[in-house]
């Protein structure tokens, strides 16, 4: 009897089953850099409105630098891919917390960086930080959604908001 095929390199460990558009080493690369840490780089171009990937994780009520916000209270900790992503104030994919995706806003070509915007998940960031993004509108301190709009401190988490 053969052997089946295990598919690519995964990034999650294997008690984590296979998922459909799961992040795997053929598709993406994590490197370290000196300004920003971890992050991704994709070694393959997607188009705008196609799925990056989905990402799981374990879920906790207290955040880490590695999780990203369900609901106030619940957080989904993945340090093994999406917790690697970077942020910018003009991003290239958007995260939709309730199917646990990412998704191209713009053209993702090969060696690009993925970013997407932590003030559109995050009640409140885990730790804040000055941003050297670079956009044009490069929000300067990255603090968590409900310093950029205090008046929606009790409305759900909406995916992709933007100001």
């Amino acid at each position: 009897m053969m052997d089946e095929d295990p598919g690519p390199e995964r990034f999650y460990p294997n008690f984590y089953p296979r998922f459909e558009n799961e992040p795997t080493k053929n598709r993406f690369r994590i490197i370290t850099t000196e300004d920003s840490g971890e992050g991704i780089i994709s070694r393959v171009s997607f188009k705008p409105g196609e799925i990056v990937f989905r990402f799981a994780g374990v879920l906790m009520q207290d955040m880490t630098l590695h999780t990203l916000q369900l609901s106030p209270g619940n957080h989904l900790h993945d340090p093994f891919f999406m917790g690697k992503v970077l942020h910018s104030c003009d991003p290239n994919m958007i995260c939709d917390m309730s199917t646990q995706t990412f998704t191209a806003v713009k053209e993702i070509r090969k060696g690009d960086f993925l970013t997407m915007d932590y003030e559109t998940t995050e009640d409140e960031l885990y730790r804040s930080f000055d941003c050297c993004c670079g956009a044009p509108n490069c929000r300067g301190h990255i603090r968590g959604r409900i310093f950029r709009f205090p008046d929606l401190r009790e409305l759900p988490l909406v995916a992709g908001l933007n100001a």
